[in-house]
């Protein structure tokens, strides 16, 4: 079955990669005694640097199921319940007055938490042990987002999508075990299921691997470098084979990891969370759930991302016995969000999970893999608006204070088409990252720093692939009313 899949894939991928405009892809499908793995692109443009199935990246979400087995190992071995209130299992006070939740409610992004970005910080600010980085996020009271706008903690209960509230969940991990979170997961998770390239960036490990690419159509700019200061939520860095061979750990249950009774604790419905496909879908710990009623075709996993050039999506159909897993590096600058049905790695985990039961097509287009799909040339002018955009992404909505290292950024941009990219200015590109960073991260001036860019801009962005004229601010969303 895998020798059709792989086929189909191998042949398929270069033409996804062309029509996404996604600089480098990589996937991996297993069985339970069975891996392959397919990619293609560059892991890095300026370089020429091949992408391949081993080449670490950082893997934004996919950090929380990781958490939630080192979460599940505790609890098999009677350290910790999932109805344990987590104050009981963290330093005294460390919660300050935030409302009494669970550790399964950390777990299902029921704990009232609103932060779901990374908390991203330069690579060169110095490292905050996970503990101590949850007292003051909770000494301070307001989410990370644009200096604060929101609230950190409201009413638990609801379902409510938070990278902090899993780094919550870490912090009782590494309280419990009483060692750091990063040399727990390393041993206990990374070691048994046989994941070489993988680790966690606590600020005292290793980086590196693929570049990823803020996308502008087909202009791509390399993202900033950035780490988390919340890693048990989204910190690690593995790559789509090691990854892979963590879910085919768990598909043969391996008793290194969590029993079966634990997995399929992880793996049961506990809240329903926004689908805006239509379909169904659930928070179970720390994993995201299809909805039951699919049958046979049921699947859990979790989508994942990073700042700002990173998509992965993961699943496992445990009645197919079949796990696949997908990154791409592009982040798609005109529309924000980068959903499973339009991204590189969303699109290639489903064929990969719908050819292994209707089996590979018996005959694919001939494709080529040039690209189709090209944005608008740099010019002086858009040079500036890309960066203006960065930096309210980055200085903005994350906070990050300190300067982006600009002129690496901006030497290696490259453009994945044919077309004159010699308006390139990297000089404007500056002044832009430089304008955003002036005002933030304050929401409104943000707001009206994006506005006075006119309809010139708002134009290009529909240009770039936006689904509306307009430019792309999550301002509204991140510093709007409570949610």
């Amino acid at each position: 079955m895998l020798d059709d899949v792989m086929g189909a894939l191998d042949a398929v991928l270069p033409r996804l990669a062309a029509v996404t405009g996604t600089p480098g892809v990589a996937v991996a499908v297993a069985t339970s005694d069975d891996l392959r793995t397919a990619a293609t692109g560059f892991a890095d443009l300026a370089a020429g640097t091949p992408m391949t199935a081993e080449t670490p990246a950082p893997a934004g979400s996919l950090t929380k199921p990781v958490t939630g087995l080192a979460f599940m190992q505790l609890a098999e071995a009677g350290a910790v319940g999932l109805d344990t209130p987590v104050d009981d299992v963290l330093p005294a006070g460390l919660r300050g007055d935030a409302p009494p939740v669970t550790t399964a409610m950390l777990a299902s992004h029921q704990g009232g938490y609103y932060s779901d970005i990374v908390t991203a910080t330069a690579c060169g600010a110095p490292a905050e042990p996970i503990l101590g980085y949850v007292r003051r996020r909770h000494e301070a009271g307001r989410s990370v987002e644009y200096g604060g706008a929101l609230p950190l903690v409201t009413a638990p209960g609801p379902y409510s999508y938070s990278s902090f509230g899993v780094g919550v969940l870490g912090g009782v991990v590494e309280h419990v075990t009483g060692e750091p979170y990063a040399a727990r997961v390393e041993r206990e998770v990374f070691a048994p299921a046989g994941m070489t390239a993988s680790g966690i960036d606590d600020g005292t490990g290793r980086t590196g691997g693929a570049t990823g690419y803020l996308a502008f159509g087909d202009w791509c700019v390399p993202s900033p470098p950035l780490r988390t200061a919340a890693y048990p939520g989204v910190g690690m860095y593995t790559s789509a084979a090691d990854f892979a061979r963590l879910l085919q750990s768990l598909l043969r249950g391996d008793r290194g990891l969590v029993a079966p009774d634990s997995l399929a604790a992880m793996a049961t419905p506990r809240v329903e969370r926004p689908s805006p496909h239509g379909v169904r879908s659930f928070s179970g710990l720390t994993l995201e759930l299809a909805d039951p009623d699919l049958g046979e075709d049921w699947w859990w996993g979790h989508t994942a991302a990073f700042p700002w050039g990173f998509w992965w999506e993961a699943r496992v159909w445990p009645h197919r016995d079949l796990a696949a897993v997908a990154v791409g590096t592009r982040w798609d600058m005109a529309r924000f969000h980068n959903p499973a049905t339009r991204s590189a790695p969303g699109l290639a985990v489903e064929y990969a999970g719908r050819w292994a039961v209707s089996g590979a097509p018996a005959k694919l287009p001939d494709l080529d893999g040039r690209p189709r799909w090209t944005g608008p040339r740099p010019t002086p002018e858009t040079s500036r608006w890309m960066g203006v955009l960065v930096g309210e992404r980055t200085h903005g909505l994350l906070g990050v204070p300190e300067a982006l290292p600009v002129a690496a950024l901006a030497g290696g941009a490259r453009s994945l088409g044919d077309g004159d990219a010699s308006g390139w200015d990297p000089d404007a590109f500056a002044r832009g990252v430089a304008q955003a960073r002036a005002v933030a991260p304050d929401p409104a001036a943000l707001g009206v720093l994006g506005r006075e860019l006119g309809p010139a801009a708002a134009l290009w962005m529909l240009e770039c692939g936006a689904s509306s004229a307009d430019v792309t601010m999550p301002v509204g969303f991140y510093a709007g009313a409570p949610r």
